[in-house]
């Protein structure tokens, strides 16, 4: 079961994840339209319904559970998620499976603090047969 579950979040693997639809995930991205323009992508500060508490891992979170809802609808099992967020990436790669082997508590035994959140996002990724691979890249470069 634990290998099942470490399988789910992986750390991303060049050569593994040729092909593989990816995402980049950021509480608030900008793009360049045909135009010159900026065009916002997406943002959850003013979303109108509470979500946890105002901050940037609730809404870097948020945008991830977006990610991970729409490759579901599209039937997608596979999923490279791209983030400048060292702390989103490691609630999944590094942290999650200690978690939920200790009902997601800390080793303090005190709840986690979003892991209510955090869990809704894995049993979207489980409940979906997903795999999804995290890549962490530099934030504000400029990345292609």
């Amino acid at each position: 079961m634990e290998a099942y579950l470490n399988s789910l979040h992986k750390v991303y693997e060049e050569e593994a994840c040729q092909g593989m639809p990816t995402v980049y995930v950021d509480r608030c991205s900008y793009i360049d339209d045909n135009n010159g323009e900026k065009e916002l992508v997406i943002s959850v500060w003013n979303a109108g319904y509470k979500i946890g508490p105002r901050s940037s891992q609730v809404a870097e979170l948020m945008v991830v559970h977006q990610a991970i809802l729409t490759a579901v609808q599209h039937r997608l099992h596979k999923l490279v998620i791209i983030t400048h967020s060292y702390y989103v990436r490691n609630q999944f790669v590094e942290h999650l499976i200690n978690w939920k082997t200790r009902g997601m508590l800390c080793a303090n035994n005190k709840a986690l603090k979003l892991g209510k959140l955090i869990k809704f996002i894995d049993d979207l990724v489980t409940s979906n047969e997903m795999t999804i691979d995290w890549k962490k890249i530099k934030g504000h470069s400029r990345i292609e």
